[in-house]
């Protein structure tokens, strides 16, 4: 497909079906996400059927969804390439404010609570029979990914929208919510405590110490700015993988195998 795969999937949607728009939306909105998602991961995320996945991604012309994710991954490659065009072309003194600013947030992480409140964090997801992530405004989409890494190194993980919304409504005893926060707080604090209410496990990741949800937190791992957000979600991405032995880049090379090998589904609407 040529030109921008972004913008021709939302100037075609008009003549999308139910469940194609649904794809599109979800590809539109997590297109960083997604090039590194199996289709059974898309489909679930999207909610419809791996068969829809594949006809979708054959209807714009691709084999089916392997061509796509490629040409996906693509589209970010070329993103970031363009991106770091502009910041070569960014005034010196920018530059190093930018980079000094990143050193100091991933700083604030590395403090003897966080390395207690990591284990910890890991403990508490390795007992949750189901785990459900949110993320605050600001945040958006990285739930999505983070639910994507927890499912593919094995855990029972979904991503929820803000509020309280059904996968929220589900949680209990046996369950967990992992709540990953920017500077905007808004329909986070009320499922925080809804959750602790009905007896789930909450952990939060926050770029703020005193982050209200974190009067309901379990385990907390705060630091300063959203790099230092994305470095404590891979840093416990990192420790689960430890803890049980796996690789999660190996697990999703396994996984889009399997999806290649067997790449037959039953025939089904669209």
């Amino acid at each position: 497909m040529e030109g921008d795969i972004l913008q021709r999937l939302a100037e075609d949607s008009s003549g999308y079906s139910k469940r194609q728009k649904a794809i599109a939306k979800y590809i539109i909105e997590n297109s960083e996400a997604v090039p590194f998602m199996t289709a059974q991961m898309l489909s679930r995320a999207a909610q419809v059927s791996e068969s829809s996945i594949v006809r979708f991604a054959r209807q714009l012309g691709y084999s089916g969804y392997s061509q796509l994710r490629r040409a996906l991954q693509q589209h970010v490659k070329d993103k970031l390439s363009s991106a770091n065009e502009m910041a070569a072309d960014a005034e010196p003194e920018e530059l190093m404010q930018t980079v000094e600013e990143g050193m100091l947030s991933l700083k604030s992480i590395m403090t003897v609570q966080n390395r207690r409140a990591l284990e910890e964090a890991v403990e508490l997801l390795s007992r949750a029979k189901k785990i459900v992530v949110q993320s605050g405004l600001g945040m958006d989409g990285v739930d999505s990914y983070f639910a994507s890494g927890l499912r593919a190194l094995g855990f029972n993980a979904c991503s929820a929208p803000g509020g309280i919304s059904r996968e929220i409504f589900e949680l209990d005893e046996s369950s967990a919510l992992l709540i990953i926060s920017g500077s905007y707080f808004s329909q986070l604090s009320g499922p925080a405590r809804y959750a602790r209410e009905k007896g789930a496990s909450v952990l939060v990741l926050a770029d703020d110490e005193a982050a209200p949800m974190g009067r309901y937190a379990q385990v907390m791992l705060p630091g300063k700015g959203i790099i230092a957000v994305a470095a404590l979600m891979e840093a416990l991405l990192a420790a689960l993988a430890n803890s049980c032995s796996r690789s999660l880049d190996q697990n999703l090379a396994e996984l889009d195998a399997l999806h290649r090998e067997y790449d037959t589904y039953e025939p089904g609407e669209n």
